[in-house]
């Protein structure tokens, strides 16, 4: 199945998405669709926004970036800075995972961030896009969220799915890897 059959398959019906999984490198192919996204990100959504000298969403927290240059900065630093939370999230459910003695696999859980970014992110971006060109980019302060939620269903799923994780555990540990990789966002992405 190729990427645009996946997400819209990821979008129409993801627990079929994530049975397209398994035939996905782990973790490789979870990298490159992180990576792929955010590399987009940093050349389209941040220049423009940085162009039109739209502000961030909230003031530099890092004293040695002014915010008047903070999205120029973003540019570069955003794909890594989503690598790492890619990963944090991932380590985040594969300790709870653990600590429940439930049997799962870092690369597994690699690849269902990726999975959850290729369904999510297409959408988020066109949203941004739009928002941008009809100059009302602080509604992203809204969809953002909204595409958070997302994020975290399809986590969800996708450890059911993949992993046979209960409902009740899939969703405190999809909350428990939002909630502490959500801080790293807020310290560093605007």
């Amino acid at each position: 199945m190729n990427l645009l059959r996946l997400w819209w398959t990821g979008v129409t019906h993801p627990v079929r998405a994530f049975g397209e999984l398994p035939s996905r490198p782990a973790p490789a192919w979870g990298f490159w669709v992180v990576l792929v996204f955010n590399l987009l990100i940093s050349a389209t959504t941040l220049p423009a926004l940085y162009l039109l000298a739209v502000p961030p969403f909230l003031e530099s927290w890092l004293t040695f970036l002014p915010t008047e240059d903070y999205l120029l900065a973003e540019i570069f630093f955003l794909p890594p800075l989503r690598i790492l939370v890619w990963l944090l999230g991932a380590a985040v459910i594969h300790i709870g995972l653990r600590l429940a003695k439930h049997p799962g696999g870092m690369d597994i859980l690699l690849n269902i961030g990726g999975l959850a970014t290729l369904v999510v992110m297409p959408v988020s971006l066109l949203s941004d896009w739009l928002l941008i060109a009809l100059g009302a980019y602080r509604i992203a302060e809204y969809t953002h969220p909204l595409a958070a939620v997302w994020g975290v269903v399809l986590t969800v799923l996708g450890l059911k799915q993949m992993l046979g994780v209960r409902t009740g555990m899939a969703v405190v540990l999809a909350l428990a890897s939002e909630v502490l990789t959500i801080p790293f966002l807020a310290i560093f992405a605007r």
